[in-house]
């Protein structure tokens, strides 16, 4: 089944097309919403509200863009929305178990602390955006279609944000 059947089945209320976008893409959703809160339970709480405030609006969904950068959009807005909530909390993120190799965890552990808590002091626009691109390996334009501006403002934003991140680790480094 193509991915507008199933889309049109989700909103017609079919449960088994829910439970088919959940499953492909719940996992990836979960893993930013760690990162971005760096709380387990919250990032649970965060995934569920996003499948529930996703498949509500499922009418709005145009189709210009994969189901998956749908879900995305949503979670990096729950995800800002309950740090606006926390703007007090500090956030410290936590390693999720990897689902596939990557250099940053191959790194040493005290590497991987340091750029992780790099992350965690970058703004939380910048970290949605170095997440998308990095951790879930987005391009450019998957990136736009998520964060629903165009190409060029994700190339500049992510700049500043690499930018951003490069100064904090020299702090860091000395």
């Amino acid at each position: 089944m193509d991915e507008k059947d199933l889309i049109e089945r989700c909103r017609a209320g079919d449960r088994e097309a829910q439970r088919q976008v959940f499953d492909t893409t719940s996992v990836r959703i979960y893993r930013v919403m760690l990162r971005m809160t760096g709380k387990p339970d919250d990032a649970a709480d965060l995934t569920q509200d996003t499948y529930v405030k996703g498949f509500r609006s499922l009418d709005r969904f145009d189709g210009r863009s994969a189901v998956a950068s749908w879900f995305y959009r949503i979670a990096v807005n729950e995800a800002l929305q309950a740090r606006r909530r926390q703007r007090t909390g500090s956030l410290k993120l936590q390693k999720l178990a990897p689902t596939r190799p990557r250099e940053a965890e191959r790194a040493s552990p005290d590497l991987r602390l340091d750029l992780e808590n790099a992350l965690a002091d970058l703004p939380p626009e910048e970290r949605a955006l170095l997440l998308l691109r990095y951790q879930e390996e987005l391009d450019y334009r998957g990136i736009a279609a998520v964060l629903e501006c165009p190409e060029g403002t994700v190339a500049s934003r992510l700049n500043r944000a690499r930018e951003r991140l490069r100064g904090i680790l020299r702090e860091s480094y000395g």
